[in-house]
């Protein structure tokens, strides 16, 4: 998705670069323009567009867009331009502003990225920032949802295939024994979804449903917290053991008919264009019975819905 096919002849970074800024002049932009070449390139090539117009109008590429665009459409393409790593810095210190209610999007970048993929993002942090975002996390909580967040953020999984059965069972004994009567030991929970790589913690969900006959995230439901931290232990929960239907379910929630909310539609669907989008486009589907091309065409409208349709192929 807004990949070239191998048969396209792409232009040079310079002819793009020309392409842009005869789009940004004259009586108004040409948003169509801006569409047709960004949302058509990938990391690789918005970057060396992003140099080659600095360098040739002695102007930055992000800071134009930012002048010459508005509203929703120009957040996303201004999330788009970033490259991957230095997008999720500024997605996660967004959500710092709002911890509490936006833990989601700290979950989603500790659990869904690589242990490669985290540290490079939190680079990029340190390098925005000048503070590492273990830092932020750390000011910007309290309790158990500290320790949760830290952990996650902090963690270096393993992140191949081996699973240790024996292990899975006794962690999902283990898992039991903490959420039993409604009470819960939040160390060993954070241990373990803390550490423990994905193919490891999928088999000890799977070893605790077939022993009780629930998931860990209906059995959460039944402890007590007055935080909002057992919600976020249910959020890393789900997106760990199927990432592909966690980010379905955050997309469903973002396009209810109540009011759609474009900052988690513009989130899901930036950060994972060039990633694994297709399979969350198909789990959303699965899930609703309707594409997410088909929604996104209903629930949002103008520049912002054309570029969104054009970084899902359409």
């Amino acid at each position: 998705m807004a990949i070239n096919t191998v048969s396209q002849v792409v232009p040079s970074p310079a002819e793009d670069a020309a392409a842009l800024l005869k789009a940004f002049q004259g009586w108004g932009t040409d948003e169509q323009a801006v569409i047709a070449i960004l949302a058509r390139r990938d990391a690789t090539q918005r970057k060396q567009i992003s140099l080659t117009y600095e360098q040739m109008y002695n102007e930055g590429l992000l800071q134009r867009l930012q002048s010459e665009l508005s509203g929703d459409f120009e957040r996303a393409m201004c999330q788009w331009i970033l490259g991957p790593d230095e997008r999720q810095a500024v997605i996660a210190n967004a959500a710092m502003k709002c911890i509490q209610e936006e833990y989601p999007v700290i979950i989603e970048i500790a659990c869904a990225n690589s242990s490669e993929e985290l540290i490079a993002v939190k680079k990029a942090y340190h390098v925005l920032y000048k503070c590492s975002l273990e830092e932020d996390v750390a000011a910007g909580t309290t309790g158990n949802l500290r320790s949760l967040l830290l952990a996650l953020v902090s963690t270096y999984r393993y992140d191949g295939n081996d699973v240790n059965m024996g292990l899975a069972k006794s962690e999902a004994k283990i898992v039991h024994e903490a959420v039993r009567n409604g009470t819960l030991d939040h160390q060993e929970l954070v241990r373990i979804v803390g550490t423990r790589s994905k193919a490891q913690l999928k088999a000890t969900f799977s070893c605790f449903k077939d022993e009780h006959s629930r998931s860990i995230t209906k059995a959460l439901l039944h402890a007590s917290d007055p935080t909002c931290y057992l919600r976020a232990l249910r959020t890393t929960v789900r997106c760990i053991a199927d990432e592909n239907k966690y980010f379905a379910k955050v997309l469903r929630n973002a396009t209810r008919e109540a009011g759609t909310d474009e900052d988690t539609l513009t989130r899901v669907v930036v950060m994972h264009a060039e990633k694994d989008l297709k399979g969350i486009c198909g789990a959303f589907q699965k899930r609703t019975s309707v594409t997410l091309e088909q929604v996104i065409a209903k629930e949002t409208s103008g520049d912002y819905r054309s570029f969104l349709m054009a970084l899902l192929g359409s």
